[in-house]
Protein backbone atom coordinates (compact mmCIF):
# COMPACT_ATOMS: atom_id res chain seq x y z
CA UNK A 1 0.00 0.00 0.00
CA UNK A 2 0.90 3.47 -0.43
CA UNK A 3 1.36 5.75 2.65
CA UNK A 4 1.24 9.65 2.33
CA UNK A 5 3.11 10.86 5.27
CA UNK A 6 2.34 14.53 6.42
CA UNK A 7 4.80 16.09 8.58
CA UNK A 8 4.11 18.77 11.45
CA UNK A 9 4.38 22.46 11.32
CA UNK A 10 8.00 23.37 10.45
CA UNK A 11 8.59 19.19 9.33
CA UNK A 12 10.12 18.49 6.10
CA UNK A 13 9.98 15.10 4.45
CA UNK A 14 13.10 13.61 6.46
CA UNK A 15 11.30 13.18 9.58
CA UNK A 16 9.85 10.38 8.12
CA UNK A 17 12.99 8.54 7.52
CA UNK A 18 12.91 6.30 10.67
CA UNK A 19 8.98 5.50 9.56
CA UNK A 20 9.83 4.93 5.89
CA UNK A 21 12.45 2.95 5.61
CA UNK A 22 10.36 0.64 8.49
CA UNK A 23 7.52 0.85 5.94
CA UNK A 24 9.43 -0.80 3.15
CA UNK A 25 9.90 -4.03 4.21
CA UNK A 26 6.50 -4.82 5.32
CA UNK A 27 5.85 -4.12 1.33
CA UNK A 28 4.76 -0.48 1.44
CA UNK A 29 5.52 2.57 -0.17
CA UNK A 30 6.15 5.33 2.32
CA UNK A 31 5.79 8.95 -0.01
CA UNK A 32 6.93 11.32 2.63
CA UNK A 33 5.81 15.12 1.82
CA UNK A 34 8.16 18.21 2.10
CA UNK A 35 5.03 20.29 1.98
CA UNK A 36 5.50 23.93 0.41
CA UNK A 37 6.95 26.40 2.88
CA UNK A 38 8.13 23.80 5.34
CA UNK A 39 12.03 23.21 4.01
CA UNK A 40 11.81 23.94 0.32
CA UNK A 41 13.06 27.82 0.47
CA UNK A 42 9.74 29.06 -0.28
CA UNK A 43 8.40 31.73 1.92
CA UNK A 44 5.30 32.72 0.21
CA UNK A 45 3.41 28.86 0.25
CA UNK A 46 -0.30 29.32 1.80
CA UNK A 47 -2.61 26.74 3.54
CA UNK A 48 -4.52 25.85 -0.13
CA UNK A 49 -0.57 25.11 -1.43
CA UNK A 50 0.04 22.80 1.10
CA UNK A 51 -4.08 21.33 0.62
CA UNK A 52 -2.77 20.92 -3.00
CA UNK A 53 0.35 19.32 -2.38
CA UNK A 54 -0.93 16.34 -0.42
CA UNK A 55 -3.91 16.08 -3.21
CA UNK A 56 -1.11 15.87 -6.19
CA UNK A 57 0.22 13.05 -3.43
CA UNK A 58 -3.13 10.85 -2.89
CA UNK A 59 -3.85 11.35 -6.84
CA UNK A 60 -0.27 9.96 -7.95
CA UNK A 61 -0.23 6.89 -5.42
CA UNK A 62 -0.56 4.06 -6.98
CA UNK A 63 -4.21 2.36 -5.87
CA UNK A 64 -6.21 3.64 -2.76
CA UNK A 65 -3.43 5.15 0.06
CA UNK A 66 -3.35 5.41 3.69
CA UNK A 67 -2.85 9.03 4.61
CA UNK A 68 -1.00 9.94 7.66
CA UNK A 69 -0.83 12.89 9.37
CA UNK A 70 1.39 14.03 12.36
CA UNK A 71 0.69 16.72 14.57
CA UNK A 72 -0.96 20.05 13.00
CA UNK A 73 -0.55 18.12 9.52
CA UNK A 74 -3.50 15.99 10.90
CA UNK A 75 -5.70 18.70 9.34
CA UNK A 76 -4.40 17.92 5.98
CA UNK A 77 -4.73 14.28 5.87
CA UNK A 78 -8.80 15.20 6.99
CA UNK A 79 -9.15 17.33 4.19
CA UNK A 80 -7.04 15.57 1.60
CA UNK A 81 -9.88 12.20 2.90
CA UNK A 82 -12.56 14.54 2.57
CA UNK A 83 -11.55 15.89 -0.91
CA UNK A 84 -10.52 12.68 -2.24
CA UNK A 85 -13.18 9.74 -0.35
CA UNK A 86 -13.09 7.52 -3.20
CA UNK A 87 -8.85 7.67 -3.53
CA UNK A 88 -7.86 7.28 0.17
CA UNK A 89 -8.30 4.70 1.90
CA UNK A 90 -7.90 5.32 5.18
CA UNK A 91 -6.64 7.82 7.30
CA UNK A 92 -3.97 7.63 10.66
CA UNK A 93 -4.02 10.84 12.70
CA UNK A 94 -0.19 11.10 14.93
CA UNK A 95 -0.27 13.33 18.22
CA UNK A 96 -2.66 15.61 15.70
CA UNK A 97 -5.56 18.21 16.92
CA UNK A 98 -7.67 18.40 13.29
CA UNK A 99 -9.79 21.50 13.12
CA UNK A 100 -13.26 22.14 12.38
CA UNK A 101 -15.22 23.95 9.84
CA UNK A 102 -14.73 27.21 10.73
CA UNK A 103 -12.13 26.59 13.51
CA UNK A 104 -8.95 28.48 12.71
CA UNK A 105 -5.77 26.26 11.92
CA UNK A 106 -3.02 25.73 14.35
CA UNK A 107 -3.80 28.96 16.08
CA UNK A 108 -1.40 28.31 19.35
CA UNK A 109 1.55 30.57 18.09
CA UNK A 110 1.39 34.21 16.86
CA UNK A 111 1.54 34.85 13.22
CA UNK A 112 3.74 37.21 11.54
CA UNK A 113 3.47 38.58 8.03
CA UNK A 114 1.06 36.08 7.33
CA UNK A 115 3.25 33.43 8.39
CA UNK A 116 3.48 30.97 11.55
CA UNK A 117 7.62 31.50 12.42
CA UNK A 118 9.45 28.69 13.96
CA UNK A 119 9.74 30.20 17.18
CA UNK A 120 12.62 28.00 18.52
CA UNK A 121 12.33 25.23 21.27
CA UNK A 122 11.44 27.29 23.95
CA UNK A 123 7.58 27.34 23.91
CA UNK A 124 7.96 23.39 23.87
CA UNK A 125 10.32 23.40 27.11
CA UNK A 126 10.05 19.77 28.61
CA UNK A 127 9.66 18.01 25.58
CA UNK A 128 12.26 16.10 22.86
CA UNK A 129 12.61 18.33 19.68
CA UNK A 130 12.33 16.38 16.51
CA UNK A 131 16.16 15.10 16.08
CA UNK A 132 15.43 11.23 16.26
CA UNK A 133 12.72 9.25 14.53
CA UNK A 134 14.02 6.00 16.76
CA UNK A 135 12.23 6.53 19.86
CA UNK A 136 9.08 7.03 21.20
CA UNK A 137 8.65 10.99 22.18
CA UNK A 138 11.79 11.96 20.34
CA UNK A 139 9.01 14.32 18.57
CA UNK A 140 9.02 12.14 15.44
CA UNK A 141 6.23 9.80 14.92
CA UNK A 142 7.61 5.81 16.01
CA UNK A 143 8.59 3.05 13.33
CA UNK A 144 5.48 0.46 12.77
CA UNK A 145 7.37 -2.26 14.50
CA UNK A 146 6.55 -0.56 17.92
CA UNK A 147 3.16 -1.35 17.30
CA UNK A 148 0.21 -4.24 17.94
CA UNK A 149 0.04 -6.64 15.37
CA UNK A 150 -1.91 -6.81 13.15
CA UNK A 151 -1.84 -3.65 11.85
CA UNK A 152 1.40 -3.11 10.67
CA UNK A 153 0.64 0.53 9.26
CA UNK A 154 -0.58 1.58 12.16
CA UNK A 155 1.35 3.76 15.00
CA UNK A 156 1.42 3.37 18.55
CA UNK A 157 3.33 5.39 20.97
Amino acid sequence: MDIVLIAGLWLDGSAWDGVASALEPLGHRPIPLTLPGQGDGSGSATFDDQVAAVLAAVDSASGRPMVVGHSAACTLAWLAADARPERVATVALIGGFPSGDGEVYADFLPIEAGAMPFPGWGPFEGRTPPTSTSRPGSGSPPPPSRCPRPWPAAWCG
